[in-house]
């Protein structure tokens, strides 16, 4: 009996420590967008969404939920972050997938490139607020440690498991618990995923890509993120979701300036391999609509549109969608 009421004891204190290290987290923690943008799809009512986006900022810049609902009385939301590569896509769908059942999962196809989900550098390897953000934005469970498995060297685990570590000090930062705790007591159902660029392009900048001379190089797509491709492709085949392979649109100076015939080519192929639509949209400017304000209204270099310029993405994209 006596041991019995130890065990019952152990279980409460370990489960009251786990909700006041919660409860801490959410009150210390930097919360970013990344990590706002996670605890605003877990407002969200079970299986109500039916498009899920993925991918990096060019997903987030780029297409408007506002818009979709209005072309197809669908909702949809932006499960992207920062520089998200493959591997963090399939690991958000793999979590998103407890709660919603899309129809649709769009892959922003930018999220294929050379980032081997941040395994480089001398000074921190293996750490990036990025990659971290979007994993301490998750709820924990047996999803979130396989994503920190997958992500991070055994000696980064504990590290990748534990944001308290790294926000602890907070304490004195009024200004984040503050902002924390008018999100979560009124502002998370105002939040939006859907972030268009609202600063525009310096002039220096457009100098620097209107006269680039032209690279010839390839475009490399990292081993990882390429495993993970086939990985999430798999994953939408057996839940029966409608996977779509979308590259937003670039600065027009950038795109001439690289070998963009190359990185084109080898998207196609992927999609072709996997038996999946790719839709291009840097190879229809004329057809979305773009002008030059809406590249040069981007936040600090090539990759942002505005809310004109997504706009017009969302319905030239959506259209592509539901033609097919």
């Amino acid at each position: 009996m006596y041991r019995r009421k130890y065990h019952v004891k152990f279980v409460l204190f370990s489960a009251l420590l786990f909700a006041a290290l919660q409860a801490a987290v959410l009150l210390l923690y930097p919360s970013n967008a990344i990590f706002r943008t996670w605890k605003c799809f877990y407002s969200l009512e079970k299986d109500k969404i039916d498009i899920l986006i993925v991918g990096n900022s060019h997903a987030y810049a780029s297409f408007d939920p506002n818009v979709i609902r209005e072309m197809t009385g669908k909702d949809s939301y932006i499960l992207s972050s920062n520089s998200q590569t493959v591997v963090q896509a399939y690991f958000n769908v793999k979590e998103a997938l407890h709660y919603q059942h899309p129809d649709i999962l769009l892959l922003e196809a930018f999220a294929l490139d050379e980032n081997d989900n941040f395994r480089y550098g001398t000074a921190t390897p293996d750490r990036d607020w990025k990659k971290e953000s979007n994993i301490d934005g998750m709820r924990f469970g047996l999803t979130k440690l396989e994503a920190i498995a997958a992500q991070y060297f055994p000696e980064n685990w504990s590290y990748a498991l534990l944001p308290i570590t790294r926000c602890h000090s907070n304490w004195a930062d009024i200004e984040t618990i503050g902002s924390n705790l008018f999100f979560y007591t009124g502002g998370i159902r105002q939040y939006s995923s859907f972030h268009p660029s609202e600063t525009k392009m310096t002039e220096e900048t457009k100098s620097l890509y209107d006269t680039a001379g032209y690279n010839p190089g390839e475009k490399v797509i990292s081993d990882v993120n390429l495993l993970y491709f086939h990985k999430l492709a798999q994953l939408c085949r057996e839940e029966q979701i409608t996977l779509f392979l979308v590259m937003a649109p670039m600065y027009d100076g950038y795109i001439r300036s690289i070998n963009y015939e190359d990185w084109k080519g080898k998207l196609e192929d992927l999609a072709e391999g996997e038996n999946i639509s790719y839709i291009d949209c840097n190879v229809s400017y004329d057809e979305i609509g773009l002008i030059s304000r809406d590249f040069e209204d981007a936040y600090l270099s090539f990759q942002h549109l505005n809310k004109d310029g997504a706009d017009k993405v969302t319905r030239f994209v959506f259209s592509k969608i539901y033609e097919d």
